[in-house]
């Protein structure tokens, strides 16, 4: 259930069932706001939003550019275009073939990629404090002005759908998709982010290119930079080389999922001696107070090896080696739930196992301790993740995207600190009582007895 974090990346980044983090955060650090510096915030003169924090003891910079456009926000008939996007612009653009893209990089000793997400998709680099210049010319190059091509757009196809193939063939992800599709059914969340395989294939260049004329607008950009830069010189590149993006104004709605009624799932497919089982719920979106309670919540009941899941689960009772909770949160809704695999044979029990844990902590709420363990985790992802510039840029462009820049590191950090017993047990019968969770249990194919 965690997922008030900085990744706002396609996948959620899984918890090893076998570790813990090494660091908690300590009395002395628990409120060291002189070090929390926030960023300077700047709109260019057709509508970008530049978010950017220099700091001068390092010695790179990343930067990323974020459309504020996801494939929540595509109409059935263009699910998968914003993602079949992101890989297109890499073939070339109006001044850049596609080696001297990654190369104008790459050979400089950065580093250059995209991902896309229901909610946004991100043009992103780390480069040396020196080649500043060079990186937000590309970025402008690859959101502005890709070339698509029909030769370049049937290579591509067969990678997004090879992508998309790999997505099926491990249950894990799969299920995730599956257990997202059915919670946010007859809403946008439920599409995937990949598509499917009829639309991609129907797709052709002049959809993509207006596509992108539509929704590679200048109101939905954001360039957010942390890293070793001189802020006037920033301000003069992102206006010399976004400026051909002319103003816009255009608005859209996303509609927010209505509760749908919980449901099991048993599927079988593939073969192997493995069980997934999923469990997944509605949960707060990044806008709801109650987001903090809820990954408070996430940690206790499935975050590393001090985790109710794992001690019940894989310590008492040896059912499964990786147990987890994992979470998204999007701007007016989010998901939570957990995921095990364990030997098909235990695969009923486990699933018993799991719903009784979930009962428990229902039914009696957190342990004092519990939520002072939650909250040290919590607001030390955080703190750790300032260290790290390409984080820090993600959080400053998150807070952009979702709070207006509104909120800040500080403000998140109060409102954990403030987060008590009281406020997860509600959260958690709000949300994780059975007849609220759907399940999914997915399944080897049985073998066909011979006759």
């Amino acid at each position: 259930m965690i997922y008030f974090s900085t990744n706002m990346q396609k996948k959620n980044p899984k918890v090893h069932p076998g570790r813990t983090r090494k660091r908690t955060l300590s009395a002395d650090t628990r409120f060291q706001q002189h070090r929390l510096s926030e960023p300077f915030r700047q709109r260019l003169s057709n509508g970008i939003t530049l978010v950017g924090e220099s700091i001068p003891t390092v010695e790179s910079v990343a930067i990323g550019v974020w459309v504020n456009f996801g494939s929540r926000d595509e109409k059935p008939d263009e699910n998968g275009l914003t993602h079949l996007i992101e890989h297109m612009v890499f073939k070339g653009t109006s001044n850049f073939s596609a080696a001297g893209l990654v190369g104008a990089i790459e050979n400089r000793g950065g580093y250059i990629n995209a991902f896309t997400t229901k909610e946004c998709s991100c043009y992103y680099a780390k480069v040396f404090k020196h080649d500043v210049e060079e990186s937000i010319r590309v970025l402008a190059d690859l959101v502005i002005r890709p070339v698509f091509g029909n030769e370049d757009l049937e290579n591509e196809r067969k990678v997004v759908l090879s992508e998309l193939q790999e997505v099926y063939d491990d249950p894990e992800d799969w299920g995730m998709d599956f257990l997202e599709e059915k919670i946010f059914a007859g809403n946008a969340l439920s599409m995937p982010i990949i598509g499917t395989p009829a639309l991609l294939r129907r797709y052709n260049v002049d959809d993509l290119r207006e596509f992108h004329r539509k929704n590679f607008t200048a109101d939905r950009l954001v360039i957010s930079v942390a890293g070793n830069f001189e802020r006037a010189e920033l301000v003069a590149l992102a206006t010399k080389y976004f400026s051909a993006l002319p103003p816009s104004s255009r608005f859209f709605i996303r509609r927010k999922p209505k509760q749908c009624r919980s449901d099991g799932f048993t599927i079988r497919r593939g073969y192997g001696r493995q069980a997934h089982i999923l469990l997944g719920t509605r949960a707060p979106g990044l806008n709801d107070p109650d987001r903090f309670a809820a990954s408070m919540a996430g940690v206790i009941l499935g975050d590393g090896s001090s985790s109710r899941l794992y001690k019940n689960v894989r310590e008492k009772d040896g059912l499964a080696y990786s147990i987890y909770s994992f979470g998204s949160g999007y701007a007016d809704s989010g998901l939570a739930g957990v995921y095990a695999c364990t030997a098909v044979e235990d695969a009923a029990l486990t699933e018993d196992r799991v719903f009784e844990t979930i009962d428990e902590f229902v039914r009696n709420g957190p342990t004092d301790e519990e939520v002072e363990r939650s909250r040290a985790q919590l607001k030390a992802g955080i703190i750790f993740a300032l260290e790290n510039l390409w984080d820090r840029a993600t959080l400053f462009a998150r807070d952009e995207l979702y709070y207006m820049g509104r909120s800040d590191v500080s403000e998140s950090l109060e409102s954990i600190e403030k987060t008590t017993g009281a406020d997860i047990a509600a959260v958690v019968k709000k949300y994780l009582t059975r007849e609220k969770l759907t399940s999914v249990k997915i399944l080897p194919q049985k073998k066909e007895k011979k006759k």
